[in-house]
């Protein structure tokens, strides 16, 4: 079988995509593509590329809150794209796939989803591609590629997971909390993982975040790092 999970070069994704190498570093300075540096050389995962491609070729609608992430990213907080009913508690002793369950039900009583049953099946299609869980106790689970089932979105919803659950995480460690990502929108969606791995990857907050259970205090420690990351831009 094909391995998807591997990475490119610029040179083998131009080829990939039948494009010169110099369009695809127009695309990589724009942001118009999902990829990586590493040690000065631009690197593209091919599974990556393959759900972007997708999402290039189907027809999504977007909505107001989508657009203005797509134009003005670092503009639209985090905080904004949670709602407190948002935030659960995921019962104890329940799996990866019943904690995700729980997840896309909750989204659709918000009326973000049509249908939870289809999401759910599309979110563990993705999980079993390759985990989400990205370690340290965090997972950001979601579908392959944006979708129209999504009428509601962008939105995350949260699930606190006390006792842990075991999640095939890269490190090994079992997931704490998951940060459920919901949108109709390729580079939305990829603008929130960023915006999350980011806030996930200081110590601070992440420990904060795992060491407070009520979704009021889940909510309060996001809206505090983002006032924080506001003010240090400011004073710059």
């Amino acid at each position: 079988m094909e391995n998807k999970d591997i990475l490119l070069t610029l040179a083998e994704i131009a080829e990939y995509l039948k494009l010169s190498e110099k369009t695809i570093l127009k695309m990589v300075k724009a942001r118009e593509i999902p990829c990586a540096k590493i040690s000065n050389q631009w690197r593209f995962l091919r599974s990556l590329i393959d759900d972007w491609l997708i999402a290039k070729m189907e027809v999504i609608p977007r909505n107001d809150l989508s657009r203005l992430i797509e134009q003005q990213a670092d503009q639209v907080p985090l905080s904004r794209l949670i709602a407190p009913a948002g935030i659960i508690a995921i019962p104890d002793q329940a799996t990866r796939d019943q904690a995700l369950l729980c997840m896309t039900d909750t989204a659709s009583e918000l009326s973000i989803i049509s249908d939870s049953l289809t999401v759910h099946h599309k979110i563990m299609e993705r999980e079993e591609m390759i985990s989400t869980g990205i370690g340290n106790g965090f997972a950001i689970p979601h579908m392959r590629t944006p979708s129209s089932l999504v009428t509601g979105g962008p939105r995350i919803i949260i699930g606190i997971a006390s006792e842990g659950i075991e999640y095939d995480s890269l490190d090994g460690l079992d997931v704490r909390m998951l940060f459920l990502i919901l949108s109709d929108s390729e580079i939305v969606h990829l603008r929130i993982i960023a915006k999350l791995t980011r806030m996930l990857s200081n110590k601070k907050t992440a420990a904060s975040l795992l060491n407070n259970k009520t979704p009021q205090e889940v909510y309060r420690i996001i809206a505090e790092y983002e006032r924080s990351l506001l003010l240090s831009t400011t004073e710059e």
